[in-house]
């Protein structure tokens, strides 16, 4: 099943029509259309909508669930007449049917980066998919990012549970906690303490910084390397400069904030 035989499907277990669901959703009525007809895909935002609208998980609405209740299956007519003719096969058909299913199972897997390794030794496996944004966060060089520019990335139980996205880091700013070319995981929050370390928008710039509010409530987006120390965002009170705290970066540990700040 693709994605706009699914998102019909669900829409239609919900009872909406593509008017209601546009509605809830917050687009056209023209835009849920070309979605069911795949003319075009919905961004990453429209998606976060969609899941919420349909009560429906990011992995049931992409179909990459690998595991989902019975009671929640949405089936094509495609899949129902496969599982039929499966039910009707004897013990050798069956077989050859499971053989050819784990050789295409083990192909999806290779493609998706999964360590084949560890799923058959009952290691950590994929859980759940998460958007992966390939434009980097500037830990130190200010760098555009584009909220379409996402791609669904597998992750496994080494994951945060409480990770919403990934996304590349530039710069070494942030050394040694991050260093350039990492890949780091995203909470989706703006509620951040003094010290945390989170993804920030300033004026359209994408920054990883430490977050820290002085004295005279200046904002100072604050690098963990002392040697970068004149790579700090400050943002005057008084500025009215644009600012959204785009999340909070998931670390092993809490970073704590350079001694240079207080000399």
């Amino acid at each position: 099943m693709d994605f706009g035989e699914r998102l019909k499907s669900l829409r239609l277990d919900k009872g909406y029509t593509q008017q209601e669901l546009s509605s809830i959703v917050g687009v056209s009525v023209v835009a849920v259309r070309s979605w069911e007809k795949n003319v075009k895909k919905p961004a990453m935002d429209a998606l976060l909508s969609l899941g919420k609208a349909l009560n429906v998980s990011m992995d049931t609405l992409m179909g990459f669930s690998l595991s989902t209740p019975k009671s929640s299956l949405v089936l094509s007519p495609a899949e129902r007449k496969l599982l039929k003719n499966y039910q009707m096969l004897d013990s050798y058909g069956k077989k050859a049917v499971e053989t050819l299913c784990a050789v295409e199972a083990e192909r999806f897997f290779v493609r998706q980066g999964v360590n084949l390794q560890a799923v058959k030794t009952g290691e950590p496996k994929i859980l759940r998919y998460i958007p992966h944004y390939t434009s980097p966060s500037a830990a130190g060089i200010a760098a555009p990012i584009d909220t379409t520019d996402a791609e669904m990335m597998a992750v496994d139980s080494n994951v945060p549970n409480d990770a919403d996205y990934a996304v590349n880091i530039q710069g070494n700013s942030m050394e040694p906690y991050i260093h350039d070319g990492d890949v780091v995981y995203v909470q989706r929050t703006n509620e951040l303490r003094v010290g945390d370390v989170g993804i920030f928008c300033v004026d359209g710039a994408m920054y990883c910084k430490q977050y820290y509010v002085d004295e005279g409530r200046n904002l100072i987006l604050v690098s963990a390397n002392p040697d970068l120390r004149n790579s700090n965002i400050i943002i005057r009170a008084e500025s009215g400069r644009f600012v959204k705290v785009c999340g909070k970066v998931l670390l092993n540990s809490r970073v704590q904030l350079p001694d240079y700040l207080f000399e």
